[in-house]
């Protein structure tokens, strides 16, 4: 899988009680899953949907993606072997010793208020672009006078869908490695 487009494809497995991340055959990080301080889990859309599992140790992180990038703007969608692995992964840094004191998060909470601040700010723009639409027809344009709104609306409606659905998918909680969250990472 390529995090990102200027990396190599990385591999993950999990083996002895670590997770190693190669690139071709060659190790480059290893977390030893008794160190884990916080498994995070976030949604982090870009021109396609991608979730982010990142494992953390007093020691570095280790993140991997459910989108591999191909090209510029180009990403293959994983989520078939990417959520499998990362429930058990969580599962597994769920039974070490000293669990207890690792927090298993899903959401981000930066990215969930700017979304909600984003879709209050698009809802306030929505409402005056009804109010120009209403003055023009006020004004004996009819509807060819409001047709200037048409794609101020558009856009308005299309990136609130977007920002809802961040907001929503990326609140922040706390969940139980045993009891996988349904919505991160679903399979169609």
């Amino acid at each position: 899988m390529r995090r990102t487009l200027f990396e190599k494809e990385s591999a993950f497995r999990v083996q002895d009680g670590v997770l190693i991340r190669s690139l071709d055959g060659v190790e480059q990080q290893r977390v030893v899953l008794a160190e884990v301080r916080k498994v995070a889990l976030s949604y982090q859309p870009a021109l396609f949907d991608r979730w982010v599992c990142s494992v953390k140790t007093p020691g570095g992180r280790i993140w991997l993606p459910s989108a591999s990038y191909t090209g510029f703007g180009q990403a293959t969608d994983r989520r078939a072997t990417f959520r499998p692995f990362v429930e058990t992964l969580c599962q597994t840094v769920g039974a070490q010793p000293g669990a207890a004191s690792i927090e298993f998060v899903k959401g981000n909470n930066w990215s969930a208020y700017g979304s909600l601040v984003l879709v209050i700010l698009l809802a306030i723009m929505g409402v005056l672009l009804v109010f120009g639409i209403l003055g023009s027809l006020m004004e004996g344009g009819g509807i060819g006078g409001a047709a200037w709104a048409f794609l101020p609306i558009t856009v308005v409606v299309w990136s609130s869908g977007m920002v809802w659905r961040i907001w929503r998918l990326n609140r922040r909680h706390r969940f139980d490695p045993k009891a996988f969250p349904p919505d991160f990472a679903p399979l169609r």
